[in-house]
């Protein structure tokens, strides 16, 4: 019996101590892994309408965390320069002005600040290239 107790709780990620009657929560890094692999086949679709709430409630998980804020700039970082992939600096730009918003600059290193500023060069250069077209 006290095998079929725990094998309901096999397939969650949660870790459950002796004699806890309740779920513990999952620690923020781990959740934030978990929301990047659950929202990032919406990105890859191309249902930006669909992927930005989802986004938010990302961004918006342990702000005070430096390790947290290292990878939502790293993240971020990646789907602008995905975008800028397909052609779409406009939303490498939103991707970009976000991460600006909402990661706080004090927790990144000089490297992930100098990532996105080289991918807003090249989101910009695109969109005067673009312009440019007759």
């Amino acid at each position: 019996m006290r095998f079929d107790s725990a094998a309901r709780f096999r397939d969650r990620k949660t870790i459950m101590p002796r004699g806890h009657r309740g779920l513990v929560p999952r620690d923020p890094r781990e959740e934030f892994v978990a929301r990047v692999k659950s929202i990032d086949p919406i990105f890859k679709r191309g249902d930006l309408k669909k992927f930005w709430p989802s986004l938010r409630e990302l961004i918006a998980l342990a702000p005070d965390r430096v390790d947290l804020s290292k990878k939502k700039s790293h993240y971020l970082a990646s789907l602008a320069v995905r975008s800028l992939a397909r052609d779409d600096p406009d939303a490498a730009l939103r991707f970009l002005d976000y991460a600006k918003r909402e990661v706080d600059p004090g927790h990144l290193t000089p490297f992930l600040l100098e990532e996105r500023a080289e991918f807003r060069v090249m989101a910009e250069s695109a969109l005067r290239k673009r312009a440019s077209r007759p």
